[in-house]
C-alpha cells in the first residue's frame, strides 16, 4: 500500500534494435498518467515509431492509464508505427480484458516474446 501523494511509478527506456522498450513498474493512475504519456511520447520521438511497453512490473493501472496506452497506440498507427504490450497474467491483463481493450493491442507474456 502506498501513501497518498507518493509517486510509486518507475519508468525506464532503452533501445532494442529498431524498437524502443519502455518498462513501467509500480502504479499508473490519474496522478501520474501525464508522466507516462510524456515518457512514451519522448521515447517515440527519440527512437522511432516501434514501441514495446513492458507492463510486467505494474501492480495497478486505472482507466486513465489505460487511456494513455490507447491514445499512444492511435498516435503510432497514424504514423505507420507499432506498439506491443508485455502483460503477463495478472491485474493489468485482467483490466485490459475487462475493459475490452486487449484486442486492440499485440500482447505478449514476456519481453523476449515481444522482441522476437
Amino acid at each position: 500500500m502506498s501513501d497518498m501523494g507518493v509517486d510509486v511509478l518507475e519508468m525506464t527506456r532503452r533501445r532494442h534494435g529498431d524498437l524502443v522498450v519502455v518498462s513501467l513498474a509500480g502504479e499508473v493512475d490519474v496522478d501520474n498518467a501525464s508522466k507516462v504519456r510524456r515518457c512514451l511520447g519522448e521515447a517515440v520521438e527519440t527512437h522511432g515509431p516501434r514501441l514495446v511497453v513492458d507492463l510486467t512490473g505494474l501492480t495497478f493501472i486505472d482507466t486513465t492509464g489505460l487511456g494513455v496506452l490507447v491514445r499512444q497506440l492511435a498516435d503510432l498507427r497514424a504514423r505507420d508505427g507499432t506498439m506491443a504490450l508485455v502483460a503477463p497474467d495478472g491485474q493489468v491483463l485482467r483490466r485490459l480484458r475487462r475493459t475490452n481493450l486487449a484486442p486492440l493491442f499485440a500482447i505478449y507474456e514476456t519481453l523476449s516474446q515481444a522482441l522476437d
